[in-house]
């Protein structure tokens, strides 16, 4: 499942809307849907899998992959989502088990990938590319532009995780 789970996040990033500094993809989702599913531990390690795999040069990030890649204003995001990811699963396996506990771990995580994402670009931009990159713009840019989305996500994947459990623990009835 931590494989399967690898994958999926790296799909998901070819899945995308272009943006001005980061697009819209479908990474995110699939990493909510490893901390939902596989919980913190191993839903944190499908997502740092996949980190890897992208540092050692497979092209598995939006605009390829490489070590380098950690000099990109956007691997910010990606440092956020392995952390997210864990926090998101280790909120989600909290009792009680229901969907608000889910989805307070989904929008953990969306908290954790906008605020490590932003920061990261913020001193990329200001400090190693020398670009000002103001505040108010990186917030709308990088972050506001995300949020709809994104929280639709948190709340579509926080009920599937839900419900998927809920019939699971059903069908061990």
């Amino acid at each position: 499942m931590i494989a399967l789970f690898a994958a999926l996040v790296a799909v998901g990033a070819f899945i995308k809307i272009p943006m001005p500094l980061v697009p819209i993809t479908l990474q995110f989702a699939f990493c909510l849907a490893a901390g939902e599913m596989l919980g913190g531990k191993n839903g944190g390690t499908a997502v740092l899998i996949y980190v890897l795999m992208g540092l050692i040069g497979l092209p598995v990030f939006t605009e390829g992959g490489g070590f380098m890649y950690v000099l990109k204003p956007s691997f910010g995001y990606l440092i956020g989502m392995v952390t997210g990811t864990y926090a998101c699963g280790f909120i989600s396996g909290l009792k009680p088990k229901n969907y608000w506990v889910k989805l307070a771990g989904a929008l953990a995580a969306l908290a954790i990938v906008d605020i490590l994402g932003a920061t990261y670009m913020y001193f990329i931009y200001n400090y190693y590319l020398d670009v000002t990159l103001p505040v108010s713009e990186l917030m709308i840019s990088a972050v506001a532009v995300f949020l709809p989305t994104d929280i639709i996500w948190c709340v579509l994947v926080s009920l599937l995780a839900y419900k998927t459990e809920d019939l699971r623990l059903r069908a061990n009835r």
